[in-house]
Parts: C-alpha cells; structure tokens; sequence
C-alpha cells in the first residue's frame, strides 16, 4: 500500500515552451469530427461528391470543396483521408504543467519519454481518451509534436485530454510530486506487476522510447518501478500496446472509466 500523502513543500521553477505555434492539417473523419464539435477548426476541406454527416449545424469554420488531388497535397503520402481535413492551430491542444495542480483525487496522466513516432504517440493519446486519463506530458526535445499523423492515429482522442510539453522531464516529475502524485515507472526492470500495486489517488505512469526505455534519471525520481506480466520468453511491447495495458490497469483501480 502508497504512505500517506505527501505534504506540499514550496513550488519550484519550471518553464514550459510550447515552441513556435503552427498551423496543422489534420484528416480523417473521427479526428475531424471531434475537432469539429470541440471548436478546433479554422478551415474545413471536403472532396468533392464526398458527404460529411458529422458537420455540425452550427460550424464557425469556413468550409471548402476541393478534389482529392488538391488534399492529396495537404497531407503525407499515402495517408487514408476519407475525404475530409481540417486546419487546425496546434497550440488548442497544450496545456501547462500548472494545470494538473487542481485535478481531481483519482487521476490518472502520463509522461511519455523521448517517444518519437507519430503513430505510437496517436495510439497512446487514442487509448487514454478511452481510458479516462487527464493528460499527457511529453519533453520539447526529444518527442513527437502534434501533426496531422498523430491526430488521425489519435482518432479524435486529442479532444478529450490535455498534452502538456515540457523542457525538462525530471523537473515536471518534481512538479507532479508537489500536486500529489504518485510517479510509477513501467518497464521491464520492475519487481512488481502493475497489477499488484495500488494505483489509486493521484497518479502518473511513465513510459520510455522506442528501444531506448525510460531514462535512468526518470526511474531514480519514481516513486515505484513496476513492469507489465508478459511472457519471459518475448516480454518486449510496443510502446503504445504497453500503454494500453498499463491504462486499463489505471482505470480499473481507479474507477475513471
């Protein structure tokens, strides 16, 4: 079982840079709804002869009709655009460390360190919209940023949680620490199975790279180091299928979902 509570202890520096703000041209209909009905989107592109059931009928933004040629343009190659994107500012999208000082008793967010492939990082913000967590916080250096891969592999998961970048990891775990939570590292190193630790109140589970895991530093600033019970024979996971596992552990302790 977690100690009491920890008590507050005074509130140290920590400057977050989100970095020069760009427009984004995301595509797809679920992550293009989803912005839609959240407000996100400053332009709307639609194929021509193609229907979009979910505009809604109070939409702000202006729409145009353009051939698949012309979105073909605004997108990487061979991205599956169902006949729709959207401009959208990805600054709507970040939030600041500070934020998580208010959330509730059971929350569940997560640190991402040094992932860098858009379509791990959507399918990890997809699976903790599903799961309920609040947030995610990722480093300004050494990670992916939002872009038009991310949110079609997210799904429309971007709208229902915060992404929080900051300039340095260690610092944002100390900073966690002070609003009250609780810092499990997950990876193959622990001595515990997630599942037999508590995860409720206040916590925050961090995952590492692609190859390269969670950064020594990182592991010395959680409070626990656990790992997910897969085979000894294979235990290694993608990144976000270990995310998955590892979220659904989170929001059946805790009831978030």
């Amino acid at each position: 079982p977690k100690p009491n509570p920890r008590t507050r202890q005074g509130t140290t520096s920590l400057v977050t840079n989100f970095g020069k703000f760009s427009q984004v041209i995301i595509y797809g209909i679920h992550s293009c709804a989803e912005a839609l009905k959240f407000g996100r989107c400053k332009k709307l592109y639609l194929q021509t002869g193609k229907s979009f059931r979910d505009l809604p009928v109070n939409c702000k933004c202006s729409v145009m009709e353009l051939c698949e040629s012309d979105i073909l343009k605004m997108i990487p190659k061979g991205a599956v655009h169902q006949g729709v994107a959207a401009e959208v500012a990805d600054n709507l999208y970040y939030c600041d460390i500070t934020d998580f000082s208010a959330t509730p008793e059971n929350c569940g967010i997560a640190i991402l360190d040094g992932v860098t492939d858009p379509h791990n990082f959507g399918a990890i913000i997809r699976t903790a919209a599903a799961f309920g967590l609040s947030g995610i916080i990722v480093s300004e250096r050494s990670s992916c940023r939002i872009n038009g891969t991310v949110a079609k592999a997210a799904s429309g998961g971007m709208e229902h949680l915060s992404i929080c970048v900051v300039k340095n990891i260690a610092s944002a775990i100390d900073r966690l620490k002070e609003y009250g939570f609780w810092i499990f590292a997950v990876c193959e190193s622990g001595k515990q199975s997630i599942n037999e630790v508590s995860l409720k109140g206040k916590t925050c589970l961090i995952l590492g790279a692609e190859g390269a895991g969670i950064r020594h530093l990182q592991k010395e600033k959680s409070d626990f180091i656990v790992r997910l019970s897969t085979s000894n024979k294979f235990p290694t996971l993608n990144v976000s299928n270990a995310a998955a596992i590892a979220f659904y552990e989170l929001s059946k302790q805790n009831g978030s979902v």
